[in-house]
């Protein structure tokens, strides 16, 4: 899965599918698509980013985004098999463009 991170970056994980399931295999990434390890970049991708970096990135698979619809019928899916969904925190994989100002101390002499 790779998509449009902006910033010439994509937002990227890799995924192993089976007729039961859809695992991630390791952290969710962010990162130029050249930067990305040449073994996951000649896999099959789905996303946005498989278009905009197609010079980058293998056969391009599937739609460009996810919809919403399609998240909350795997979610009913998931929860209707017994299993408990994951708590809806943010993923920040990158640091943010903007920082809080750092106070200073006026010192008189």
């Amino acid at each position: 899965m790779a998509t449009d991170a902006r910033r010439k970056e994509v937002y990227w994980a890799r995924y192993d599918i089976t007729a039961g399931a859809v695992v991630r295999r390791g952290e969710p990434m962010v990162g130029k698509a050249e930067a990305i390890p040449e073994q996951v970049r000649s896999l099959p991708v789905v996303g946005r980013g498989g278009v905009l970096y197609a010079d980058w990135f293998g056969r391009r698979l599937g739609p460009l985004d996810v919809s919403a619809g399609a998240l909350a019928g795997l979610a009913a899916r998931r929860l209707a098999a017994g299993h408990e969904l994951p708590g809806a925190d943010p993923m920040y994989l990158r640091r943010p463009d903007a920082t809080p100002r750092t106070l200073r101390t006026l010192v008189m002499p």
